[in-house]
């Protein structure tokens, strides 16, 4: 997501700072772009006065900011793109705002193909006044910005989000391997399904691949479904039926990573039984 969002970012005009992690790949090509890469995130302090994360979990982003937070000069800006825990939003807001920085939540909706589309949807969680500097920003990456409230109603509107997204995938994957066992024909479901009120986008991105012989439709990772519905987990932890739902979709992917399958996608659970 990190790549197509910067793209977009250049297209726009703006001067982009970026550091790589593990993979050459996306940041070469950024490069070749235009984007400038630096070695460390002191380096990046010295030259960025509006930070981007998109990182992939809460403890990744605490440890990021630990770090970065010193060396960042009064009214620095940073938009957290993560899906984080709410705790560790308010957290960061509360360090932010103790050195005179400007932290705002915004999360994401959609993925990769969206990223790159420049059709990707923020879930903002700031101060009132603080709205129109994400908006500036991240215009380029979004084609919907909304304010759902300040830090804290980002993550749990996202995570929300992602309980129906997530839940919904999975119930696909399950619904396909129920129809595939009892021999039935999944280009003549798939057809008639989405005719009717079980149609979804989930089911668009994961059977017609499924149907060629491929499960690569939904790309989002066991490891990142595993994560984001413990998070979920915790923040409904006071919705007994919500809570019973999500204990199924933990037991699922628990068992899937338990396999080895965490850094396969949520819809490669198409090849098990």
């Amino acid at each position: 997501m990190g790549q197509g969002m910067v793209e977009n970012l250049l297209k726009a005009g703006h001067n982009l700072n970026i550091i790589a992690n593990k993979n050459r790949r996306p940041i070469d090509r950024l490069v070749s772009l235009g984007a400038t890469e630096v070695k460390s995130l002191v380096d990046l302090s010295k030259c960025c006065d509006h930070f981007i994360f998109c990182l992939p979990d809460s403890q990744t982003v605490k440890s990021i900011c630990t770090r970065l937070f010193p060396f960042l000069a009064p009214k620095t800006i940073i938009i957290d793109c993560s899906t984080n825990e709410v705790v560790t939003v308010k957290e960061l807001e509360r360090k932010a705002k103790s050195s005179k920085l400007c932290y705002i939540e915004a999360p994401l909706t959609g993925g990769k193909q969206q990223a790159q589309e420049a059709t990707l949807g923020a879930i903002v969680g700031c101060d009132i006044n603080d709205f129109s500097k994400v908006t500036n920003i991240l215009e380029p990456c979004c084609a919907q910005i909304e304010r759902l409230g300040n830090v804290g109603m980002g993550a749990t509107t996202k995570l929300i989000s992602n309980f129906l997204a997530l839940g919904t995938a999975t119930l696909v994957v399950e619904t396909l391997k129920v129809a595939k066992n009892h021999g039935v024909d999944w280009q003549k479901f798939y057809k008639l399904a989405s005719q009717g009120s079980g149609h979804s986008m989930s089911l668009d991105r994961i059977a017609p691949p499924a149907i060629k012989g491929t499960h690569d439709g939904y790309v989002f990772t066991i490891e990142n479904t595993l994560k984001d519905m413990e998070y979920i987990a915790d923040l409904i932890k006071d919705q007994p039926d919500a809570v019973a739902i999500t204990e199924i979709f933990l037991k699922i992917y628990k068992k899937a990573k338990s396999e080895g399958m965490q850094k396969a996608l949520l819809s490669e659970r198409l090849q098990t039984k």
